[in-house]
């Protein structure tokens, strides 16, 4: 790409994170359900066409505030830093931390919830997105466990899928939005480690001898 199609690119790609961040705004204050382009559009001093010129539907905006709040506010990641030094360790905490970003968004931050909500309800590309970002990190996780031999040696993207499915009632926002407001962290914290053991777990060969898996 030469420089002059790169400069042209750039106001495009500037705008577009506007009225990501005004529909955003928009969101916030009206929810999802009542929030339109008409709104986006007049926060940002702007014509609803003006929106349309870099998004083709309503349905794109949509996805696209979506994409951004997951991967800004529901995107956990482990402090480099942090006393957590195993893999299993950091496996754990990366469960129970992309566990709370999602209470913490019901809770606090609840007309945008409602949009993720709507996002996983259909499919939207964001959303699919997101468990992929996380079936990626928890499989960068495996696979140091079983370099530093905390883990049985077995297919990555095997393993990481099957955790990611046994851990999905605390990342989906379907199922956080349906918990009872007693829910309490505890059952995380069991089935978040329940994972974590199954990938240190051996299966026992026909004469009962136990074999890596």
């Amino acid at each position: 790409m030469d420089v002059g199609t790169s400069a042209r690119k750039q106001p495009r790609a500037d705008y577009m994170s506007r009225i990501v961040e005004a529909g955003t705004a928009a969101c916030r204050l009206y929810g999802p359900s009542k929030t339109n382009v008409a709104d986006i559009a007049r926060l940002l001093g702007k014509s609803p066409a003006s929106v349309y010129k870099i998004f083709p539907s309503k349905a794109a905006v949509w996805d696209a505030i979506a994409g951004n709040f997951f991967g800004s506010e529901l995107c956990f990641t482990p402090s480099a830093d942090g006393e957590v030094v195993s893999a299993a360790g950091r496996l754990k905490e990366t469960a129970l931390g992309q566990h709370r970003l999602m209470l913490q968004a019901r809770h606090g931050d609840c007309q945008m919830f409602d949009l993720v909500v709507l996002a996983a309800e259909g499919g939207w590309p964001s959303f699919r997105d997101y468990l992929k970002r996380l079936q990626t990190n928890v499989g960068e996780l495996i696979r140091t466990g079983i370099e530093t031999e905390e883990f049985v040696a077995r297919n990555v993207n095997a393993a990481a899928s099957c955790f990611c499915a046994s851990l999905i009632s605390l990342w989906d926002p379907r199922i956080i939005g349906a918990l009872p407001s007693s829910h309490c962290e505890l059952s995380a914290h069991e089935l978040a480690s329940f994972a974590v053991a199954a990938l240190r777990q051996v299966n026992a060969g026909g004469d009962g001898t136990p074999r890596r898996a």
